[in-house]
């Protein structure tokens, strides 16, 4: 009898999402995968899964779910929300994010609304059944691709399990990783000279907030209106996961994870990789500033930051 995950309440916005599907943008297919990829690698590295493994990543909250079999589980991208677990027995069990836990079958697992985050990861110590396209089993819901049937989650779905992680010890992160950050480091973008110098000392001096316009594509900010030399529009080049484009009315909006492989806006500026998945936690009204850095120091972050994550994994103790 195959076993699965069955989706009680979906929330708002859940997909299954994995490390993504790298080196195919030149063929119009969408990198997706986690939109924090921090959470993704602890939350698998506490359940015994490869680091990429396709977990739910819950945006806003308000899933539940039940496995047919017991499974480790791990709530991570959030210092303060918690998974509640109903057992069988009707003992309701709260476990803090960032401790991997073992769902008996039949458990009923729920976060409720976030409070401290707007994206977070759950993941699964088995791997899904389901079809990989392009190497991955991530969602990208615009481009009809991946998870269950290229669509997001919904009430009453089943998600097929293959074969459960290797047995391993429950595990504890010590570090704080996913406490919230308001500043976020930039790279120059390769339309740089279509802005004023008054108007770029504009955009990286300002405080921004992030507007409910907020998706896996993209989520838009509202501050001052920085104007072009010209024009907003270009011939359309390549875009990043992180570029910030800058349309004709004048508002960022950064490109997250599911967005288009090419695009016509000016892309000013562009947040450094490192930064990212502290971005992607930003809940709607969130105020942010921005810090430039040359690409050398960008790079220097990247290798900091991935240091920092090797490091909590080196740290974590078995609960």
């Amino acid at each position: 009898m195959p076993e699965f995950v069955s989706i009680f309440s979906a929330g708002p916005h859940c997909s299954l999402q994995d490390g993504g599907r790298v080196g195919h943008q030149a063929f119009g297919v969408p990198e997706g995968g986690a939109m924090d990829r921090d959470a993704l690698i602890l939350g698998n590295r506490l359940v015994g899964n490869p680091p990429d493994a396709a977990g739910l990543e819950i945006c806003l909250g308000g899933l539940s779910f039940s496995p047919t079999i017991a499974l480790r589980i791990a709530l991570t991208g959030t210092a303060g929300d918690r998974l509640t677990i109903t057992r069988t027995s009707g003992e309701i069990l709260d476990v803090d994010a960032g401790i991997s836990v073992v769902a008996e079958a039949g458990d009923i697992i729920s976060t409720g609304f976030f409070r401290d985050t707007n994206c977070a990861f759950i993941a699964v110590g088995s791997q899904f059944d389901i079809g990989a396209p392009f190497g991955s089993q991530s969602t990208s819901a615009n481009a009809r691709m991946g998870g269950i049937d290229g669509r997001l989650l919904a009430d009453g779905d089943r998600i097929p399990l293959g074969r459960p992680a290797p047995p391993a010890p429950l595990r504890q992160i010590q570090t704080a990783i996913f406490a919230r950050k308001t500043s976020f480091h930039i790279v120059p973008g390769p339309q740089q000279s279509w802005f004023e110098d008054a108007a770029y000392h504009q955009f990286i001096e300002s405080e921004w907030r992030l507007t409910s316009k907020m998706s896996r594509m993209g989520i838009r900010l509202a501050g001052p209106v920085i104007s072009h030399r010209h024009t907003a529009d270009i011939l359309s080049d390549g875009i990043v996961r992180g570029a910030i484009q800058i349309p004709g009315d004048g508002q960022p909006i950064v490109m997250m994870n599911d967005h288009q492989t090419t695009g016509g806006y000016t892309k000013i500026a562009s947040i450094c990789s490192a930064d990212l998945p502290a971005f992607a936690r930003l809940s709607s009204a969130s105020k942010i500033t921005f810090l430039p850095v040359t690409q050398t120091q960008a790079e220097e972050l990247a290798i900091a930051h991935q240091a920092q994550i090797d490091r909590i994994i080196s740290e974590m103790i078995t609960v």
